[in-house]
């Protein structure tokens, strides 16, 4: 009797411990502790996380090592915010759903995801009676900066003409020459270097592009886009451009170059009282035709402009999703707006041709060797004003986190005449802007 008391308290002492085991077990796969199947799930669009879901092995619900059962809960220890998750409710034999940011961002998939997520959340709250229903909140408003190079392909900034400068050319006071022997020796040789019109004489004037005399203009502005909806936006931006001015074009006068060398030969015989007396002169010409002998150059003075913008954007779905981490999204643009130019000014500077060295073989510029002549005062050609002009763009954004990306773009813009001063019409300007933008979700 005594024996069987004692084997059914062992009995009773090991279902008691295998028992409080199982209990233990049971708690420790509720808290995340025990052993289960882990399952990664990333999603590659334009603002959406990933979700990391695990299932326990009696399909008692596993969080990730990111994930989060409220909105307001504080972020895991070693996670950073855009791991985190927020995990949906669900019974215990149902399958897991992967989990949205807690902050989502715009794109053309966020629309999509929140709704699913939504009415998952939903139903599952009811089946289980435990989890919140998920309100992913869409951003609606995006600060924007931008630095752009504006090229200039198409217009005339400056007709140039014949100025009375250029018309009251004095050939003769640009002369060049020397003079060589003496009477005393019986001959004296004089060369000299001049230009004449008489064969080939033209006065060229070319027209100045506007990329002739500010190359690169740079322009930085600023704004904000307002998020329509999963592909459209509309903004609006203030802009700052500033171009350093420089010489362009010139007017050339081009003709024959002359070197005439003349040679005087004289009878000196001291002992016949004969001193000096010439015997005549000898001359010849040498000319090198179609040549520069004078260069008119126009300097400008420096491009300031503000202008003011609005117009829309549509951003297509995001693009390699399989092979990129972070969303890349390609979008179109159009816009519209107004520039305000400051005052044009030009001064007429006049460069004369060394004569000389392209007979002597001492020139260094195949095309001539030139100095500075005289600084013309500036002359003002176009009023401060105001010009409309459109653009379109295309380009690729990249969703570097949550709230922040990086554009790249480049398209046309068109940009309306200015008024030159003495009332005429200039011409209208097409450039090729490209730009790097970077934006941040409010």
């Amino acid at each position: 009797m005594t024996m069987k008391i004692a084997m059914r308290s062992v009995a009773c002492t090991k279902i008691t411990v295998l028992s409080s085991a199982a209990v233990l077990l049971s708690g420790c796969s509720w808290l995340g502790i025990g052993g289960g199947q882990n399952s990664y799930q990333t999603q590659n669009s334009r603002y959406e996380g990933s979700a990391n879901v695990q299932m326990g092995q009696r399909g008692q619900r596993v969080l990730g090592r990111c994930q989060i059962t409220s909105p307001t809960q504080r972020i895991p220890p070693g996670c950073r915010p855009e791991e985190v998750t927020l995990a949906l409710g669900a019974p215990a034999t149902s399958y897991a759903q992967p989990a949205q940011y807690t902050n989502n961002g715009y794109g053309s998939q966020v629309g999509a995801a929140q709704i699913g997520a939504t009415q998952i959340g939903t139903r599952q709250a009811a089946q289980a009676g435990s989890a919140p229903q998920i309100r992913s909140k869409r951003p609606r408003l995006r600060g924007q900066f931008s630095m752009e190079i504006d090229h200039s392909v198409g217009g005339e900034l400056y007709a140039t003409e014949i100025t009375p400068l250029v018309a009251a050319y004095n050939r003769p006071a640009f002369a060049e020459g020397s003079t060589s022997g003496s009477v005393a020796d019986g001959e004296v040789t004089t060369i000299t270097y001049t230009s004449s019109p008489v064969r080939i004489g033209e006065i060229y004037t070319p027209k100045i592009s506007f990329d002739d005399v500010y190359t690169a203009p740079l322009r930085i502005s600023g704004g904000f886009e307002y998020i329509l909806g999963d592909h459209a936006t509309v903004y609006a931006n203030a802009g700052y451009t500033r171009a350093e001015g420089k010489k362009g074009g010139s007017v050339a006068i081009n003709e024959e170059l002359l070197k005439t060398t003349e040679v005087e030969t004289f009878i000196t015989d001291p002992a016949d009282g004969i001193v000096g007396t010439s015997l005549g002169t000898t001359s010849g010409t040498i000319f090198l035709p179609n040549e520069n002998a004078a260069l008119f150059d126009y300097d400008f003075n420096d491009l300031t402009k503000y202008d003011f913008e609005v117009g829309g954007r549509y951003y297509f779905s995001p693009i390699l999703k399989n092979a990129l981490q972070r969303p890349l999204t390609p979008f179109v643009s159009a816009s519209g707006g107004a520039a305000h130019y400051n005052a044009t000014t030009v001064s007429e500077n006049q460069r004369q041709r060394f004569l000389t060295r392209p007979f002597e073989d001492t020139q260094v510029n195949p095309t001539g060797d030139f100095y500075d002549v005289s600084f013309g005062a500036p002359v003002q050609i176009y009023d401060a004003q105001w010009v409309p002009y459109g653009a379109v763009r295309a380009g690729l954004e990249w969703q570097m986190t949550p709230k922040t990306a990086l554009a790249f773009e480049a398209g046309v813009k068109y940009e309306g005449a200015r008024d030159f001063s003495n009332g005429t019409q200039g011409d209208e300007i097409i450039s090729i802007p490209v730009t790097i933008r970077g934006s941040y979700n409010f």
